[in-house]
């Protein structure tokens, strides 16, 4: 694997997904709660902190969330078939990394211990940081990658890994909320058979100012 293109390009494919028939059966599969589910990518724990992290990012509210919705289910099964090569290499590296961030800064011993507030604690230091912070995240992972495709070794940058990693979770999770079929039908704007086009009326008359439903 070309390491160098890896790095570089983390999160790439997450903004960039499409309909294939292999997501559409993800999202099939992820209807219905599964009391005995086993995760294909993620290890339990993970799966365990993913869920807790998608949660907080799209709790319920008058709305399902993401637990409601299996969204870290669609996002292992996601990882497993769809995700490039570069992309679940790059978690199995990063994922550890927030486990292990998120258990010291919390001062906890397990994932199960950590509460909605350790992981709120993370998303803020990650997903809210200042444009400077940001920066020099990125440039600590853009010398780590460098480095790793150069043959050398280098120490992983824990920072700007779990702000790629999470950036990335989030974008994954948005994405599977959006195009839930509940959310779809229920929150969304939803014609099942479209009809006239009427180009020329605001959104809010139009749909009372909900998104389509693709």
């Amino acid at each position: 694997m070309q390491r160098r293109t890896a790095l570089k390009n983390i999160g790439l494919s997450f903004g960039a997904i499409t309909l294939s028939s292999t997501v559409v059966s993800l999202f099939e599969s992820c209807q219905t709660t599964q009391a005995n589910w086993t995760p294909e990518f993620f290890t339990p724990q993970q799966a365990e902190l993913v869920g807790k992290i998608v949660d907080v990012i799209l709790p319920k509210t008058q709305t399902p969330g993401a637990n409601e919705l299996n969204i870290s289910q669609f996002m292992d099964g996601f990882m497993a078939h769809v995700a490039s090569p570069e992309d679940r290499e790059f978690a199995q590296i990063a994922l550890p990394v927030i486990s292990k961030l998120t258990l010291e800064t919390s001062a906890k011993t397990t994932v199960s211990e950590i509460t909605n507030e350790d992981v709120d604690v993370q998303l803020n230091r990650f997903l809210r940081a200042d444009q400077a912070t940001q920066q020099v995240r990125e440039e600590a992972v853009g010398v780590w990658s460098e480095a790793l495709a150069n043959g050398g070794t280098s120490a992983i940058p824990e920072e700007g890994v779990a702000h790629s990693m999470l950036n990335s979770l989030r974008s994954l999770a948005v994405y599977a909320f959006k195009n839930n079929e509940v959310i779809g039908e229920t929150v969304l704007a939803y014609a099942p058979v479209p009809g006239e086009q009427k180009g020329c009326i605001s959104l809010e008359e139009a749909t009372g100012g909900r998104a389509w439903s693709l």
